[in-house]
């Protein structure tokens, strides 16, 4: 893009529904790649939060044992058809591959629908108080049409049929499910295990980040999975660094001229590359998961 606004400016001569996918691709790829990333990590945690959706992962041990992969495992699928389409031959091949997944699980049809909701809304909520623009309206209604229609494709039933219905299902389920278990506390604290591991291994690194994480949750997702509050300092130094990152990139940051794709880059989990095939729990020995959320 030439200018800072150059993706804003492009996606608001397109269609948030007939073009969905090209409006979220492009906002996730040259504006909010970081912002995503942070954002969909955070949304797992919610998931968690469910338990019927934390028993099962819980069962599996999976996020225990193979933690890294499974989180590398979820990137990559979601990019796959983020970045290339749901029409396109790779984003298809992703969603069978997901639907392979799930397929020997008994997972209701309200946890799928609620796992969706979570992609729409956390990283609108997350650009909403940290992003270094706000997100256009086409660009939520982008969102919501665009895993909607990976709801369907992935044979999802009663998907509320509007932005509001969509966001209104999110909130009340949460108010009605969110809830303490053991399994819930065990898988979140193996998906922290991970995030911390992407940091250096200095000294107090490792809580500092544990902080930083609890910081960003709010008090009632935070209950359900059983972390404790952050100090309060750091509450005060996290918000206000994410919200200074803001500042600096709208006025100082380089403007991103070729698209950021999550999967261009080298994972140390598959060094070599990937194939969607491989994605996910193997085909035997490992005992098979579902996709984190």
């Amino acid at each position: 893009m030439a200018d800072r606004y150059g993706a804003l400016k492009h996606i608001q001569t397109l269609d948030p529904e007939k073009d969905a996918h090209q409006i979220v691709a492009v906002s996730s790829a040259f504006d909010f790649a970081q912002d995503m990333e942070i954002s969909l990590g955070l949304a797992f945690f919610r998931t968690f939060a469910v338990p019927s959706i934390a028993r099962i992962l819980d069962e599996t041990k999976q996020f225990e044992n193979f933690g890294q992969k499974r989180y590398d495992d979820t990137a990559l699928l979601l990019a796959e058809f983020l970045e290339n389409g749901l029409d396109s031959d790779r984003g298809r091949e992703a969603i069978r591959r997901m639907n392979q997944i799930h397929a020997r699980y008994d997972i209701a049809n309200a946890d799928f629908i609620y796992t969706l909701t979570t992609f729409i809304f956390e990283p609108i909520r997350w650009i909403q108080r940290y992003g270094w623009r706000p997100l256009s309206e086409k660009e939520k209604l982008a969102a919501y049409y665009m895993w909607r229609g990976v709801g369907q494709m992935m044979g999802i039933r009663e998907l509320p049929e509007t932005y509001e219905a969509m966001e209104a299902f999110n909130v009340q389920y949460e108010r009605e499910n969110f809830r303490y278990t053991p399994e819930s506390e065990r898988v979140s604290r193996a998906t922290l295990k991970v995030l911390v591991g992407f940091l250096p291994p200095l000294p107090f690194a490792g809580e500092l980040a544990c902080q930083g994480v609890y910081a960003l949750l709010d008090e009632p997702l935070r209950r359900a999975v059983g972390f404790p509050p952050a100090e309060k300092w750091i509450q005060v130094a996290v918000d206000s660094a994410f919200k200074a990152r803001a500042v600096a990139l709208r006025y100082l940051g380089p403007i991103t001229t070729e698209p950021q794709y999550v999967t261009k880059r080298r994972f140390a989990t598959y060094p070599n590359g990937y194939k969607i095939s491989e994605l996910g729990p193997k085909a035997s020995g490992e005992s098979r998961t579902p996709i984190a959320g």
